[in-house]
């Protein structure tokens, strides 16, 4: 008997929570505005990760090695994820860093990505703008360091999975607040 009339109080509590439901569902989704992320609902991700550099004969075929933290055997991977357009040119303003670099290895990426080139990432005859996360590692001959490479390998693939298998809105969220390259707008 109780249970009967607790049930029959409950009755507004659940219509009223049903309207809310009904409203919502109705109204427009909601999309993340970024201030480096334009029109984050036009990126993809892919799972593998392998878009193939087409960039004709990069010299240097990466970053350059900061001299100075080269002479002193300063070791640093950098891990970068930016967004490739539908030229297969990088959008400047989408590269984040995902681990913590010494500032000399972030501006020796930032100034080495512009003259990258990629394929376009092409699915059913239709280009698309496609997350991509890459590492640069600076391993100075007589100081190596391959568990800071190791450990680099495993955040570039597991951030490109995660990305790939997320809505990407989720990946703009994580991304636009990470230190980036300044001053990168075409």
């Amino acid at each position: 008997m109780r249970f009967a009339r607790s049930q029959g109080r409950c009755t507004p509590i659940v219509a009223l929570v049903a309207a809310a439901l009904l409203v919502a569902a109705k109204l427009p989704a909601q999309t993340i505005t970024s201030s480096r992320f334009h029109d984050p609902d036009g990126i993809t991700a892919d799972r593998t990760g392998l878009r193939p550099d087409t960039t004709v004969q990069l010299h240097p075929p990466g970053p350059r090695y900061p001299r100075d933290q080269e002479s002193m055997g300063i070791n640093a991977a950098p891990v970068v994820a930016y967004v490739i357009d539908t030229t297969g040119r990088i959008e400047l303003e989408t590269v984040s860093f995902l681990n913590v670099s010494p500032p000399e290895f972030i501006d020796a990426v930032c100034a080495f990505l512009p003259g990258k080139r990629f394929e376009p990432f092409v699915v059913l005859d239709q280009k698309w703008r496609v997350l991509l996360v890459e590492m640069y590692g600076f391993n100075h001959w007589k100081n190596r360091d391959t568990t800071m490479l190791n450990t680099a390998a495993l955040l570039v693939k597991a951030s490109q999975e995660e990305f790939a298998t997320s809505p990407i809105s989720k990946a703009v969220r994580r991304l636009d607040p990470l230190p980036h390259c300044t001053g990168a707008k075409r």
